[in-house]
């Protein structure tokens, strides 16, 4: 790395500003760090940030009290993948050294740094921590003080169905859940977790949309637009002042995703390195996975989310059902099945598509907000005393309005709420939806 005691280099990165004028610069000292990032951590910012404390009794709303349950509730706070834990070995340990030598920190920040080191190493990679065990320990907790006069007090296989991916923060924040909603460890039959859940996580089995979405280098346009935007530039810059060396974009993405996963981890204390923001980069960095996450698992591509027809197919056979299925159904998935899901909704949509030019406008689309680790997505059917059926939905534990919907009703008549999906539905059809059109090949003496 490049360290400000070298002399300058004009076109040293394309993305970079000259930093020589820095002797002598004024030290950065954070000011209320955590109130900065504690809600600008996009995907993973802790539950704790998001969550509805109000436990009121909801069993009965407008004179309708609860039948059936069905959510989706993704897996609690987990370790990073093995990319970021390299980038932590590697990458910030550099930048730590640069940090204590060169940084213009002010001393209790820079006393942080002196005491870090990584806390995760590659074979720990993606594991559910304690932290995300007790977000979904308390979620239960709540699900049982808010609907607890109907749902039963000990597992009964017959009203209960509960079910996770196969792996091991999906299955862990389900036996979390479950202990908080019982309120003691139960022997829950689980069924056989699956790679490719057509209902939990439908998209792994979605060739088309891998190749046309996920891996389509377009799909990463806005985002790779906004990373070289002024406003980017700037918290590079600034980063490269504070630490004391020139830093690149990768590194401010492992910067940011490091203070992110620290910070998440522990409700007491804040990641040195998210000191190292100040409202103005962060929100920045928040945006620039705002972007990601819209055009890769939102609203830039009518496939990624069509494809969650899967899942609200089975919403909808469970709640047409009659005494042969469980009342109450509860998935532990993933990120990627919670905002296909939203997207499907058409919850959070904006007016106009995401682009690397609407940073400055006020978005509903917030990854921090609408998908923090833990999230949840749950729908309660209800019976009401006039004979008739309505359906409640309810995100991060808040009864949320339904688009298409009547805007001044707390719940939606269930009839028209099917109706809003009936077409989807009756066309979804994941083998016709996912499958790669055929290209013919030829020999060349065939041509």
């Amino acid at each position: 790395m490049v360290t400000l005691s070298t002399p300058c280099l004009v076109s040293f990165h394309v993305v970079l500003v000259c930093l020589c004028f820095l002797t002598g610069a004024e030290r950065w000292c954070a000011d209320n760090p955590k109130d900065t990032v504690f809600r600008r951590l996009g995907t993973k910012t802790p539950y704790r940030h998001v969550q509805n404390k109000d436990v009121r009794n909801i069993a009965t709303v407008d004179d309708c009290t609860v039948d059936k349950i069905w959510g989706l509730f993704r897996h609690g706070t987990r370790n990073p993948s093995k990319s970021i834990i390299d980038h932590m070995h590697g990458t910030l340990v550099e930048l730590q050294r640069d940090i204590l030598e060169h940084g213009r920190l002010c001393k209790e920040q820079l006393t942080k740094f002196e005491s870090w080191k990584p806390q995760v190493t590659p074979d720990e990679a993606k594991l559910l921590v304690r932290e995300g065990g007790q977000e979904l320990f308390h979620l239960g907790e709540r699900f049982r003080k808010r609907f607890g006069s109907h749902l039963p007090g000990r597992y009964d296989s017959s009203q209960f169905y509960f079910k996770f991916t196969k792996t091991e923060r999906a299955e862990y924040s389900a036996r979390n859940f479950t202990r908080g909603l019982f309120g003691q460890d139960e022997s829950i039959e689980y069924p056989e977790a699956l790679r490719r859940d057509p209902v939990l996580r439908f998209y792994k089995g979605c060739e088309k949309w891998r190749k046309q979405v996920k891996e389509n280098p377009y799909s990463y346009r806005e985002k790779d637009r906004f990373g070289s935007s002024k406003e980017m530039r700037i918290v590079i810059e600034k980063l490269s002042k504070r630490i004391g060396t020139f830093v690149s974009p990768e590194d401010v993405h492992a910067i940011y995703q490091t203070c992110a996963f620290e910070t998440a981890w522990n409700e007491r204390d804040i990641s040195p390195w998210c000191t190292l923001f100040d409202k103005e980069s962060i929100s920045a960095l928040e945006y620039n996975e705002d972007l990601k996450y819209y055009w890769i698992d939102g609203y830039g591509y009518e496939l990624t989310y069509k494809q969650a027809c899967s899942a609200f197919s089975d919403l909808f056979a469970n709640f047409d059902a009659s005494e042969e299925r469980p009342r109450f159904t509860f998935y532990f998935t993933h990120s990627g099945t919670l905002l296909k899901s939203i997207a499907f909704l058409n919850l959070y949509k904006d007016n106009e598509p995401l682009t690397a030019q609407s940073y400055r406008y006020k978005r509903k689309w917030r990854v921090s907000h609408i998908d923090a680790f833990g999230s949840n997505l749950y729908f309660v059917l209800y019976s009401c005393s006039n004979g008739t059926q309505s359906v409640g939905l309810y995100h991060q534990e808040r009864l949320t309005y339904i688009p298409g919907c009547p805007e001044n009703a707390l719940l939606c008549d269930y009839k028209r709420f099917k109706q809003l999906y009936v077409d989807r539905i009756e066309q979804c059809d994941l083998n016709t939806m996912c499958s790669e059109p055929h290209v013919p090949t030829f020999r060349k003496d065939e041509l």
